[in-house]
């Protein structure tokens, strides 16, 4: 399981997914960065109009530089410097005159985005996002896991039901030689070879299928581990039916517990507290836009050059002002249509997660009674495993003393053939349903 974490493309590919969602959510600190602003221009005759906001024009008749830096602050205010040199064109009284100010603004939102409720709401969507990618990783890491179990729970069922028609091919090779050893004695007509012979081709062609099968099951293995070569199995098939003799039943749980340990489960409960954020976004949008803004500035002035001191049109040097903005459009359409389709879409994945509900306790419910069910077949067939090879040795004993013949042997080891490959498959199954057992209670109690 380790290497398939590191060398499954579908793990890596959801790792990176994630790594995705965190650099977003630091993407968002990006609201805090200083903003600067620059403006140089000449005015002649310019006039404000009503109703614009959010620019500063320059001033009248004037050639004008400005420079400034805003940034937001905690809690919810946005702070802003600046600077500015102008030269007056033709002012009241004096042929011309330098202006110099410097001033502090704070603008705070009082309804929309108040205490950056905007930016709160898009981090709490980014983390969403991120708890949704990690569930996505959770889910497909167990789904990888069922799928690594079930894979190495098939490659060694086919190793044994390989060994198994092998032995019987090689009780087939000697019932054709003891048969015609046999014949050749007089002890049984020569026709009694023809059905051990037949037995044995059949045999050997059983033998190339079944060691087709087990190669193709390790290149599925190495599929679902994420390596291109061939993985070896170095454990004994045998100690399949050792570990699966020793089962013990089954654990229960209560169904909350399981919920909580399912990534399928946890994605879709993201998504819908993800729904919930996007809802409150829209909401948030349908609130009017109303700011307090306050500034405090200190002007001064010089007839003859800049970065003047004097007091010459104004009186004073240290100016202020308080100022109330509000702006809304005439009707949020926008906003309340995104709000029902996000509760649209909350509905949906509450569905979602019924269904997803249904689906994992089907599959614990099949689990389950897959998995005694295979426990009592295993039990049954290694009663019957030394009454096969009781039978298999009197038939032989009898086809030697002339009382029997070849097509009662052959049906003897078929038989026995046939209750081993039964004992692989009753083995296999109940770890098979281990396995999707722990996949459905999403691995809460880990898997021995």
């Amino acid at each position: 399981m380790l290497a398939a974490q590191e060398n499954n493309p579908a793990i890596q590919a959801a790792r990176w997914r994630v790594e995705q969602t965190l650099l977003k959510h630091e993407e968002l600190l990006e609201f805090f960065d200083p903003a600067l602003y620059g403006a140089v221009g000449y005015a002649d005759r310019s006039r404000s109009i009503p109703g614009s906001s959010n620019y500063s024009a320059l001033t009248n008749n004037s050639l004008d530089f400005q420079a400034g830096i805003e940034a937001p602050v905690i809690p919810g205010a946005y702070v802003a410097a600046g600077i500015a040199e102008r030269s007056l064109r033709d002012p009241a009284g004096f042929d011309d005159l330098y202006q110099t100010l410097f001033g502090v603004r704070v603008r705070v939102p009082l309804l929309r985005d108040r205490a950056f409720r905007t930016l709160t709401l898009s981090r709490s969507l980014a983390a969403m996002e991120y708890n949704i990618a990690v569930s996505r990783l959770l889910r497909s890491t167990q789904d990888l896991r069922r799928e690594i179990e079930l894979a190495y729970i098939s490659a060694y069922e086919s190793l044994a039901a390989y060994q198994v028609t092998r032995q019987a091919t090689a009780r087939f090779q000697n019932l054709y030689e003891e048969a015609q050893e046999l014949s050749r004695l007089k002890v049984v007509p020569q026709y009694q070879t023809f059905q051990s012979q037949l037995e044995l081709q059949i045999g050997r062609e059983d033998e190339e299928k079944a060691r087709n099968r087990h190669e193709l099951n390790l290149i599925t293995l190495a599929g679902a581990v994420g390596n291109k070569e061939t993985i070896a199995l170095t454990a004994d098939p045998g100690a399949l039916f050792e570990q699966a003799s020793a089962q013990q039943d089954l654990p229960q749980l209560e169904e909350a517990i399981i919920l909580q340990h399912r990534g399928d489960y946890l994605e879709m409960l993201n998504s819908v507290e993800y729904a919930k954020i996007q809802q409150a976004t829209a909401k948030e949008e349908t609130r009017d836009d109303l700011s307090l803004n306050m500034g405090v500035n200190w002007q001064g002035e010089n007839e003859n050059w800049p970065y003047g001191n004097d007091d010459i049109v104004s009186d004073r040097r240290v100016g202020g002002e308080v100022t109330l903005v509000w702006k809304r459009t005439l009707d949020y359409r926008g906003p309340k249509a995104r709000m029902a389709r996000h509760r649209a879409r909350i509905e949906e994945l509450k569905a979602e997660m019924g269904n997803i509900e249904v689906d994992i306790n089907t599959e614990l419910q099949h689990a389950i009674l897959n998995y005694n069910t295979a426990r009592q077949r295993l039990e049954l067939v290694n009663h019957g495993i030394a009454a096969a090879r009781e039978t298999v040795a009197a038939e032989q004993e009898r086809f030697r003393l002339g009382e029997s013949t070849s097509s009662n042997v052959t049906d003897a080891q078929k038989n026995l053939t046939s209750i081993l490959q039964r004992q692989n498959t009753a083995a296999a199954d109940l770890l098979r349903a281990k396995a999707n057992f722990y996949h459905a209670i999403g691995y809460y109690l880990g898997n021995e």
